[in-house]
C-alpha cells in the first residue's frame, strides 16, 4: 500500500525572512483574507505543518550526534556534524536553518489559528481537532527549540514582532498550556479506530506523551518540582502519572512482540535474503496502522528523486548510512549514504558489561564486521570516511533489496518497489521516524512513579528477566531502548545538568577511530563545553543581527567555541 503523504510538493504557507526572527509573509495567492476557505484548506494547512518537522538538521538528528551514542563521522568536510558532536560551531551560522525552520512552523500554526474562523462550513468538531493539532504541533515546535537553544522567544500570533529571549517559566509555561489544551481538546479515539489518513496527525496520547517528556525536561533541567501553566497553576507529578495512565490503559498502543519488527530491516523485500534475519518469520509492522508501538513519527512519501531533493526524502537514514563503497550491493542490505552518526564502540562495550544477554544490541547496531550481519565486503576510507568504527545505526539506515539476484543488481532501497515510486538510490528513504514510541510512555511512567511493573515489560519483550526498580536500572534501560532515537542526550541533561559532560567525555574521549583509514582516537573537551554552554547550542548570529539585538547569545558561544 502506498503510504498517505504528508510531506507536501506544494508548501500552503510558504514564507520569507524579514526583519524578524520569524518568517511571516505568504507568498502565494492564498493570503490571510481567504485562506483557508474550506475544511480541505485546514487539512492542506495542517500538513503544512507537519510539513516543518521534516530537516536535516532536526532535532532528534542534532541530539543524536551530540549524544555518547554516536561521533560526527561523514568525511574530513563534514564540519556540522563534527562541530555538534563535540558541542562546537563550525560557523557563526550553524544550526540556522534548524532554528528558522522550527519557527517557520510555529508560524503556520499562529496563522492557522487565527483565520481558521474564516472557514465558513467545517464540522464543529474537526475544527475542535484542528486547533488542537495546531496547538500541539506550536508546543512542540517550541520545545525543540527550548531543548536545543534554551530559552527562546516565545510566538503566540504571526504578528511580525521581534521578541526577546524568553525566560524558562514563561517558555515552558506556553509550551504546558498548548500541551494541556490539546489533551482536553482531543477526542480519546482509540489508536486501533484512527483511519490510516489520519495517522501520523497528533492526538491525545501524543499530547499525554509528550506532555510527560515536557515535564520530566523541564522539572529535571531546571530543578522545579511542577510545570507551569499560563494561568498561575501548575502540573504536578500525580497529573503526569494520571495522563501516562491514561495512554497506557486506553489508547489501544502496545509493544510489539518482536523488537526487530519496530525496523524496516524486516520488510518484506528484504528479510529473507537478510543473514541476520532469515529463517525467523519476522514481519516489519510497517507504518500503515499495524504497527500499535508507534505513538507519533514524521511521516515520509515517495516523492524523493534527483530533482526534488530536500522535501520528499528522510535524510536522517542518508545520513546514517554507510559511505563511498564501490559496489553498494557488498553491504547488502545496507545501503549508500554520508557515513554521519557512526557508534561508539564504548557504547557497545558498557552495553555487554550492563546487559550481557541484551538481544538489542544486534537488533540497534551494524557491525560491518560481524559475520552475523553476512556482509561480503566492506571498504574502508569510503569516500575518506572519518570517525569510522565500523559500527552503524541500524534503526535508520538505507536498506536495500534485490532487484536480480542472479545478476546482483539491488534497488538502492527497499521503498522503491514497496510503494511503487521511481528509484533514486540513496535518496529514496521513506521510513518514518519515529519521535515517540509506547516503550517510551512506559519507561516514563516507571520512572514518575519509581516502580518497576512497566520497565519489566520493556525488558521482558527482549527476553530479559525482570528486576527491581532503581534509577541506575531505569537510566540503563532507556539507553538501552531508546538508543539512536533522540532522548539519550536530554535525558542526560536532566538527570545530571551540567555534571553530564563529564559522563560524555568518559564515554567518548580515545575510542578508537579510522580517520581516512589512519588510525586515531577520539580527542573531546565535551566536559568543558557543557560547563561553558549548559548542553545548549548557539543561537544563529544572523538571527541575533536581524533582532537588531533583541536576542541575546547562549553562555559559552564565542570564539572558543569553534572548532
Amino acid at each position: 500500500m502506498k503510504k498517505y503523504i504528508y510531506i507536501m510538493t506544494i508548501i500552503l504557507f510558504t514564507s520569507y525572512g524579514c526583519n524578524s526572527i520569524l518568517e511571516t509573509k505568504d507568498l502565494l495567492d492564498k493570503n490571510e483574507q481567504n485562506y483557508p476557505a474550506t475544511e480541505s484548506d485546514v487539512q492542506s494547512s495542517l500538513a503544512a505543518i507537519y510539513q516543518k518537522m521534516s530537516l536535516e538538521f532536526s532535532h532528534i538528528f542534532i541530539s543524536t550526534l551530540v549524544s555518547d551514542e554516536t561521533f560526527g563521522g561523514g568525511g574530513p568536510d563534514d564540519y556540522e556534524s563534527m562541530a555538534i558532536d563535540q558541542l562546537k560551531k563550525n560557523d557563526d551560522n550553524m544550526l540556522s536553518l534548524t532554528w528558522s525552520n522550527y519557527y517557520s512552523g510555529i508560524y503556520r500554526t499562529n496563522k492557522l489559528m487565527e483565520n481558521i474562523n474564516n472557514v465558513k462550513v467545517i464540522d464543529p468538531s474537526s475544527k475542535q481537532t484542528a486547533i488542537a493539532e495546531a496547538k500541539f504541533m506550536r508546543a512542540l515546535f517550541h520545545f525543540n527549540l527550548a531543548q536545543l537553544f534554551g530559552p527562546v522567544p516565545v510566538y503566540t500570533s504571526s504578528a511580525s514582532v521581534n521578541r526577546p529571549n524568553s525566560t524558562p517559566e514563561a517558555l515552558y509555561s506556553q509550551i504546558a498550556t498548548d500541551l494541556k489544551a490539546a489533551i482536553d481538546s482531543f477526542p480519546a479515539v482509540n489508536f486501533t479506530a484512527i483511519p490510516t489518513t489520519r495517522l501520523g496527525h497528533a492526538n491525545r496520547w501524543v499530547a499525554e506523551g509528550m506532555l510527560a517528556r515536557v515535564f520530566l525536561y523541564y522539572t529535571g533541567y531546571y530543578q522545579k518540582t511542577e510545570l507551569p501553566l499560563n494561568d498561575g497553576t501548575t502540573i504536578t507529578k500525580a497529573q503526569v502519572i494520571t495522563y501516562l495512565e491514561d495512554c497506557i490503559n486506553n489508547s489501544g498502543h502496545a509493544l510489539a512482540a518482536d523488537f526487530r519488527t519496530l525496523w524496516p530491516y524486516t520488510n518484506k523485500y528484504t528479510v529473507e535474503d537478510y543473514a541476520y534475519t532469515k529463517g525467523l518469520g519476522l514481519k516489519w509492522l510497517g507504518e500503515e496502522g499495524l504497527n500499535k508501538e508507534t505513538v507519533f513519527a514524521i511521516r515520509f512519501g515517495n516523492i524523493a528523486d534527483y530533482n526534488n531533493f530536500p522535501s520528499g526524502m528522510n535524510k536522517m537514514n542518508t545520513a546514517f548510512s554507510n559511505r563511498g563503497q564501490s559496489l553498494q550491493r557488498n553491504t547488502f542490505p545496507f545501503g549508500a549514504g554520508w557515513g554521519q552518526g557512526t557508534v561508539n564502540s564504548r557504547l557497545v562495550d558498557q552495553w555487554k558489561v550492563e546487559e550481557p544477554t541484551d538481544p538489542r544490541i544486534a537488533m540497534s547496531i551494524v557491525n560491518v564486521k560481524d559475520p552475523i550481519e553476512g556482509i561480503v565486503k566492506y571498504e574502508d576510507n569510503g569516500w575518506s570516511q572519518v570517525n569510522d568504527t565500523h559500527l552503524f545505526v541500524k534503526k535508520y539506515t538505507t536498506i536495500m533489496a534485490w532487484k536480480n539476484k542472479a545478476t546482483k543488481t539491488v534497488y538502492g532501497s527497499y521503498t522503491d518497489i514497496l510503494y511503487g515510486a521511481a528509484e533514486a538510490d540513496y535518496i529514496r528513504n521513506e521510513q518514518d521516524i519515529v519521535l515517540l514510541r509506547y516503550s517510551d510512555i512506559l519507561l516514563m511512567e516507571s520512572e514518575l512513579t519509581e516502580s518497576s511493573t512497566n520497565l519489566n515489560k520493556v525488558r521482558a519483550r527482549v527476553g530479559l528477566p525482570a528486576i527491581a526498580y532503581s534509577l541506575d536500572a531505569l537510566q540503563k534501560e532507556r539507553r538501552h531502548e531508546l538508543a539512536f532515537e533522540g532522548v539519550r542526550y536530554f535525558d542526560l541533561l536532566r538527570w545530571y545538568r551540567k555534571d553530564a559532560g563529564k559522563i560524555l567525555q568518559d564515554n567518548q574521549q580515545g575510542v578508537s577511530v579510522l580517520n581516512s583509514n589512519v588510525s586515531a582516537t577520539m580527542n573531546f573537551n565535551i566536559q568543558d563545553r557543557m560547563n561553558a554552554t549548559g548542553g545548549l547550542f548557539p543561537i544563529p548570529s544572523s538571527e541575533i543581527s536581524l533582532s537588531k539585538g533583541t536576542l541575546v547569545q547562549n553562555a559559552g558561544w564565542g570564539s572558543d567555541g569553534s572548532i
